[in-house]
């Protein structure tokens, strides 16, 4: 016997005293937002729940003195599409950014207070770029005026009185306005219903004339050809880059002036689904050579990429998780990333050796040294001959051990979307709970993001039936192979998330004995009519259009099956949801509570979709941990605050 094994406490699975404290999880929740670079300062967003909700801007200069901008009262945080994203922009020592409460454009001037740029009204704004000829921006803007569904158009704001000028109005979405170096030319992207950015998409590239408006409009890629096309980036010499999927997967394509051609197709992809503004999965070094993130089997790596032969080399870095956020700084490469060992963080990568140097980490408790359960990837069959992918990370703590012979509590957990995708790396909401002795299984059910155009594709007109079925495999696999109690496994997950916890629980109520659904969809029909702009067709792709579909989204919502719902369930909702509103949470709630499941609804005010402030992260996750050690019979050492569960 080891010494650490001698000196380890036995003790039940789910009943370890840990470290990690719900105020570290929430504090580490403290998330590097919109990233730029403007004359060698590095601009970002950093969210920040303690204060609100607030976003803050934070200019890092070049000399390394870090600077707050943003006062109390404003936050850089965009509305559009509800998602956001492309919040702000620095440009020559000024900083523009989209305020959260009025979603007007604000500009900060060196030596000045932010000053509102844009008009008051129902406009949002999103994903500015700044003419090179100076004068003025164009941005995104989503146009809630006259009632009905909003308009999106490309819109040109002046920097001198800040008149704003439709540009592009020619279809339901737009985004990634950007101009060439010379400012002769924009290229934007562009798509109409049912399609979501991922499924096709055009893109677009006009003259700038000498009034300011577009001229000779001409379409590289057609959303007619089926593709999704995304992330335009201009090159010095006036070469536009751009990623598509025609291969695939998602992949590095140029014009120049004729036909659109390939780059690069790697062994993986590069780039995810557009949910937010301001998304870039590679930037250019030079005219010879780009940085990007590729995507292999859920992992992600950082290579670069001769934009002569196509071909990649990687950077050595931990890195197993990067967000769309890549950047060039010279030689080097800007990246918010992740690993096993550490959270998300801003790196600074140099491109011709030597690792990785940390430029800013959010404020908040580390995670102790051992504490890190490292993620094993996983495949497993399902019942319909497919294959699934998850990430399952084990209990780890370096003073208990379980008794022999005893398996571990599983919280299976499925991401939002459904096209989204897990990564594996290190957060300290996952080590709250691994360290106190669960077992996390991060499924990437069917639809997931990071396998391929094909795995993505293989949840059209199966949602709420290949997802399911894949968490529940993940599930069976686990408790099958000694990794999971099999009378203890919950499933946890919000938006669709959410939906996947309702559908798995009424489907297959043998598989789970507790469910926490975040704001999750159980009438998949109200949801068709009640939400937001953005998705108010997605469900024809991962459905069916409606009516013609109207018995498939009956039978497959939660709603009209919660009769069958048996294990106990916790449900958690912000009652300012448009993606979600909070009518599908209340309804599945009074359904269960009604049927006499033990079943508890935890409603937050001044919330959306997905809880921004500290005190409701907070609550969230004791109201969690409570419930299931309820649920489970177990009795951990933490002092946590009651929730009122009916029928219990």
């Amino acid at each position: 016997m080891s010494d650490e094994t001698a000196t380890q406490i036995v003790a039940a699975y789910g009943a370890w005293a840990s470290p990690v404290t719900v105020d570290d999880a929430v504090g580490a929740s403290r998330a590097v937002t919109d990233v730029e670079i403007d004359n060698g300062a590095l601009w970002f967003g950093e969210a920040r729940p303690d204060k609100g909700g607030q976003t803050q801007i934070i200019r890092l200069r070049p000399d390394g003195a870090v600077e707050e901008v943003l006062p109390p009262d404003l936050s850089a945080r965009s509305r559009v599409h509800e998602y956001g994203g492309g919040a702000l922009l620095p440009d020559k020592g000024h900083v523009y950014f989209v305020n959260d409460r009025d979603q007007r454009i604000w500009q900060d001037r060196p030596g000045g207070k932010p000053q509102p740029l844009t008009p008051e009204g129902p406009w949002r704004y999103a994903d500015m770029a700044a003419d090179p000829a100076g004068g003025r921006l164009v941005a995104v803007r989503e146009d809630h005026s006259g009632g009905g569904e909003a308009r999106n158009e490309l819109v040109a704001i002046d920097l001198a009185d800040g008149t704003v000028t439709p540009l592009w109005q020619g279809s339901d979405f737009v985004a990634a306005p950007r101009f060439s170096r010379d400012g002769g030319r924009l290229a934007w992207i562009a798509w109409d219903h049912p399609n979501m950015p991922w499924d096709a998409t055009s893109l677009h590239v006009a003259s700038c004339g000498a009034g300011g408006g577009l001229e000779n409009v001409y379409t590289i890629a057609a959303a007619r050809d089926g593709y999704a096309v995304m992330q335009p980036c201009w090159s010095e010499d006036g070469t536009l880059y751009f990623l598509s999927d025609e291969p695939g997967d998602w992949s590095l394509f140029r014009w120049r002036g004729g036909a659109a051609e390939l780059v690069a197709h790697l062994d993986g992809e590069i780039g995810g689904p557009a949910w937010n503004f301001g998304s870039r999965a590679f930037a250019l070094i030079d005219d010879r050579l780009a940085v990007a993130a590729l995507t292999r089997s859920g992992v992600d790596t950082l290579v670069t990429i001769d934009l002569v032969t196509g071909t990649a080399r990687p950077l050595a870095s931990p890195f197993t998780a990067i967000m769309p956020r890549v950047l060039a700084d010279g030689r080097s490469a800007i990246v918010l990333a992740a690993s096993a060992e550490e959270g998300f963080a801003l790196h600074r990568v140099p491109l011709e050796g030597g690792g990785p140097a940390l430029v800013h980490r959010p404020a908040g408790a580390g995670i102790p040294p051992g504490f890190a359960a490292h993620p094993h990837a996983l495949s497993f069959a399902t019942t319909d001959d497919a294959t699934a992918h998850a990430f399952y990370y084990p209990p780890l703590n370096p003073g208990f051990t379980a008794p022999p012979g005893a398996h571990p509590p599983l919280i299976v957990t499925a991401h939002g979307g459904p096209t989204a995708g897990a990564k594996p790396s290190l957060t300290a909401w996952r080590t709250y709970w691994t360290s106190r002795g669960f077992a996390i299984l991060d499924v990437n059910y069917r639809g997931s993001t990071g396998f391929g155009r094909a795995y993505r594709k293989a949840l059209d007109g199966r949602w709420g039936e290949a997802d399911i079925a894949d968490v529940v495999a993940g599930a069976r696999y686990c408790a099958a192979n000694g990794l999971a109690d099999p009378g203890r496994m919950a499933i946890y997950g919000g938006s669709a998330g959410g939906y996947v916890v309702l559908a798995a629980l009424a489907f297959h109520p043998e598989v789970f004995a507790a469910g926490v659904n975040l704001f999750g969809i159980s009438d998949l029909e109200a949801l068709a009519h009640d939400t937001h702009k953005f998705e108010a067709h997605y469900t024809d792709t991962l459905i069916g259009p409606l009516p013609q579909a109207k018995d498939v989204y009956r039978a497959r919502s939660p709603l009209y099956a919660a009769d069958r719902i048996r294990a106990p369930l916790l449900t958690l909702q912000g009652l300012d949801d448009k993606a979600v509103p909070p009518s599908q949470s209340q309804a599945i709630y009074d359904a269960v509570r009604a049927n006499g499941v033990a079943t508890a609804y935890i409603p937050f005010e001044g919330e959306g979709h997905g809880f921004r402030k500290a005190e409701n992260q907070r609550r969230t996750l004791t109201a969690t941990h409570f419930f299931l050690a309820r649920v489970f019979g177990l009795q951990p050492p933490d002092a946590l605050e009651p929730v009122a569960i009916d029928n219990l």
